[in-house]
């Protein structure tokens, strides 16, 4: 255990927290103690693997229940007292400046802005559903780049169309990208386009 105060980095990777964090974002953690834990705080949880980062969304003495902004249910697990977290205060951009991270009451109302753009997002997706038949006349989005923790991203003329995480889950990085860009498929002797993995 790192001295109270003190702080830490961890790539970020997934899609949960998707409009937060980027995936192969470096984020900053310190350590404080599990009563000075706010609701709407965001949270690296290492007692799970692998580490999940997550927002707090209720709290009480014994326990805080958190939740990906992206996702639709809240984790099962709870974190109470002695179990190992950080909390994320920031994320290091590229120039080396760190950009700060809401906590408390302006971190729920980030909360709320994305579960409100995930259910758009779900709407969304059952509008273009139909129009798959029809993807051969989107444009390949060709460039791709790896980060350092696996997470795979496909743009066209920079612009980031799609991505990829190291487990196998892929997705459009807007709704909008799924009606004008296509992924490639990959030669032959893989098992599967990355399409084929769409959660």
């Amino acid at each position: 255990m790192n001295a109270p105060g003190t702080s830490e980095t961890v790539f970020y990777k997934g899609n949960s927290m998707r409009g937060v964090f980027v995936p192969g974002e470096m984020l900053v953690l310190s350590e404080t103690a599990f009563e000075t834990l706010r609701t709407g705080d965001v949270v690296a949880m290492f007692d799970r693997t692998p580490y999940v980062v997550h927002r707090i969304i209720e709290k009480n003495a014994d326990a805080a229940v958190t939740m990906g902004d992206n996702n639709a249910r809240p984790d099962i697990m709870k974190i109470i007292p002695g179990v190992p977290f950080r909390l994320v205060t920031g994320v290091i951009s590229a120039d080396g400046t760190i950009r700060p991270i809401a906590g408390g009451e302006a971190g729920m109302r980030q909360f709320r802005r994305q579960q409100r753009k995930r259910k758009l997002r779900r709407f969304a997706g059952s509008l273009v559903r139909p129009l798959k038949p029809l993807k051969s006349l989107r444009i390949p989005a060709r460039q791709t780049e790896r980060f350092r923790d696996g997470t795979v991203q496909w743009s066209f003329a920079g612009i980031p169309v799609a991505a990829r995480a190291p487990s196998g889950h892929f997705m459009y990085l807007h709704w909008s990208k799924r009606l004008f860009f296509r992924i490639p498929s990959p030669s032959p002797n893989r098992a599967q386009s990355p399409e084929g993995t769409e959660g």
